[in-house]
């Protein structure tokens, strides 16, 4: 798409994922109501990892989502499992007011067993925490992606 923006997020397409720049993967969800949903989320993403090559970084926008049903938790924990792999560091924005979402996001997370994944509810935290291993268009880029920096407390 020109200047690199996502295809919209539609009834039928409730997630975005793709690699603009660098390795850096950009990866974003509203809903993934079925098993049969994370299975084209994971395709989705096999395809932006091939982009990024070696060492991707996920800079991930989960503030839309909402709870996720145990087999579709579940599909997910796989999920992240198989990127462990090709990624050198992951972060996941989460909503500051869906606690319950957030909880379960953090236990996946968990058992994906990856110390290099994280989550956060602060934009710019989770910039801060990449900017350690993007080049400048890369931080660029995810900026832009989360929607710019914001002038929130104590980040």
């Amino acid at each position: 798409m020109p200047g690199g923006a996502h295809p919209p997020m539609t009834p039928r397409r409730k997630f975005t994922a793709d690699c603009v720049v660098g390795r850096l993967v950009e990866a974003q969800f509203e809903s993934l109501p079925a098993v049969e949903d994370v299975s084209a989320f994971q395709t989705a993403m096999g395809t932006a990892f091939a982009k990024a090559g070696p060492g991707a970084i996920v800079c991930a926008d989960w503030r839309s989502a909402d709870l996720l049903a145990p087999q579709v938790a579940e599909a997910l924990i796989e999920l992240l499992k198989r990127g462990n792999r090709h990624l050198d560091r992951s972060a996941i924005l989460l909503s500051e007011t869906h606690a319950t979402f957030s909880l379960q996001v953090e236990r996946l997370v968990r058992q994906a067993t990856n110390p290099a994944r994280r989550t956060f509810r602060s934009p710019n935290r989770m910039l801060i925490w990449l900017a350690e291993v993007l080049r400048p268009d890369e931080l660029f880029r995810a900026q832009s992606f989360l929607g710019g920096l914001t002038d929130e407390a104590g980040s």
